[in-house]
């Protein structure tokens, strides 16, 4: 009896004591860290946490440039933390060669991976494995100003229409004028965004058959000094060079200039659409038409945008999956595309949203329409290969030399040396 007596007793003083314990560790929310930029994250961590109480989110906010330099640097250090990150998507195949991302496959069912456009999946796998998944996309329209078209006696094209790359450089000539008479246009008939950015102009060669790099993801001699570059490269020195229908210079953001009425047409993304559209200030009259392309060639459309992945070294692998498994996927995808990035979803059936939406029914934000078909019919993905950073900075760095006034197959083959030299620490 004295026995049971003591164990009743040491019982009790054993619930006493959880009882007036402080919470344990394991009752307290898994905190997880996301890498990213400077994105509107609030709303799509709140409503992660509302359904998955037992993790916490904290956003980690970085610069374009910053970002990159904090994976490199602490990811390629072996470091825990941050747990999930936004991957720029042609960085997957590099992330993954150096086993910094996670695999993926087993987070996804079928139905959630054919709902993703398909070369939102190429892009971010490597090797046949997933390592990134899609959050956004992204494409490419042509804008004009419609009053460079009235100037120059020409009629504009519309949303559906799509003007090959020899009609707009004859259209951007007759639109190119010298007001002043001093021998420099005040008004430029036709540039790029991203003027010397592969993402861009990597479309001009694929529309005539060309690749962006070899099968092994890093061969580059025979392909970009291949008959197809230095034929698209040629059109690309020409507009600079020969026709003057696209200043040269130092870079700059061609859509600033295109709201002061110098720039009468410019390949740019879907973002200038809300801009143009919510400008009160705005004095032009200005229309959308489908990315261009070559007359003897196909439609190519530049693609590609950001990726969501998880840290191989990573302590909270099934918070962090759970996290990048919600951004990527239903509900959770719609909100980050609706109170988040405002990118392009890389959901098919987010994506269908904007020809149900009322906010897209009439002009100009109808044009969100043409663009959401346009980046599901000829989208090409930028280069897949673990080389891609400096892939990308010598061809920018080539395609300055070409856009002032460099010998397009001379610098081709330049880039194809240096190309190589950085290649061969991957083979």
């Amino acid at each position: 009896m004295l026995l049971r007596k003591l164990l009743l007793v040491t019982m009790l003083l054993g619930i006493f004591a959880i009882l007036l314990a402080p919470a344990s560790a394991q009752d307290e929310p898994t905190t997880i860290t996301w890498l990213t930029l400077g994105w509107p994250t609030e709303a799509i961590i709140e409503e992660f946490e509302a359904r998955n109480p037992d993790v916490s989110v904290e956003a980690e906010q970085v610069g374009f440039n910053d970002l990159f330099a904090q994976i490199q640097v602490r990811l390629g250090a072996g470091s825990e933390v941050p747990d999930v990150i936004s991957v720029d998507v042609p960085l997957v195949s590099g992330y993954a060669f150096r086993n910094w991302l996670l695999p993926l496959d087993p987070v996804f069912t079928g139905d959630e991976v054919e709902d993703w456009l398909p070369a939102a999946i190429d892009a971010g796998s490597y090797e046949g494995t997933l390592y990134a998944a899609p959050v956004s996309t992204s494409t490419q329209l042509l804008f004009y100003n419609k009053g460079c078209f009235d100037r120059a006696g020409l009629m504009p094209p519309g949303a559906d229409d799509r003007l090959t790359w020899e009609e707009i450089a004859e259209i951007a000539q007759q639109m190119t004028f010298d007001d002043d008479g001093d021998g420099t246009p005040d008004v430029w008939g036709f540039i790029w965004e991203q003027m010397v950015r592969i993402y861009q102009l990597q479309a001009l060669p694929e529309s005539l058959g060309g690749s962006a790099i070899g099968d092994d993801g890093m061969t580059v001699d025979g392909v970009i000094n291949s008959p197809e570059w230095i034929e698209a490269y040629t059109y690309y020195y020409n507009m600079f060079n020969v026709w003057n229908a696209a200043p040269q210079g130092e870079e700059f953001w061609p859509a600033d200039i295109f709201e002061t009425g110098n720039i009468c047409m410019f390949v740019g993304g879907p973002w200038n659409i809300p801009r143009f559209a919510n400008n009160a200030d705005l004095d032009i009259e200005w229309g959308v038409s489908r990315h261009p392309y070559f007359a003897d060639g196909v439609p190519a459309t530049p693609t590609g945008s950001w990726h969501i992945g998880v840290n191989a070294n990573t302590e909270n692998v099934d918070a962090a999956t759970r996290f990048v498994h919600f951004i990527s996927t239903g509900e959770g995808a719609e909100i980050w595309w609706r109170r988040g990035s405002g990118d392009f979803p890389a959901q098919q059936s987010v994506l269908a949203l904007f020809a149900t939406e009322e906010e897209f029914d009439a002009l100009p934000m109808s044009y969100m329409r043409t663009a959401a078909d346009e980046a599901t019919v000829n989208p090409r993905p930028r280069a897949v290969t673990v080389g891609f950073l400096e892939y990308e900075q010598i061809l920018q760095n080539i395609f300055q030399d070409i856009r002032n006034g460099a010998d397009v197959e001379e610098s081709l083959n330049l880039a194809v040396q240096r190309i190589d030299s950085e290649m061969a620490k991957y083979r």
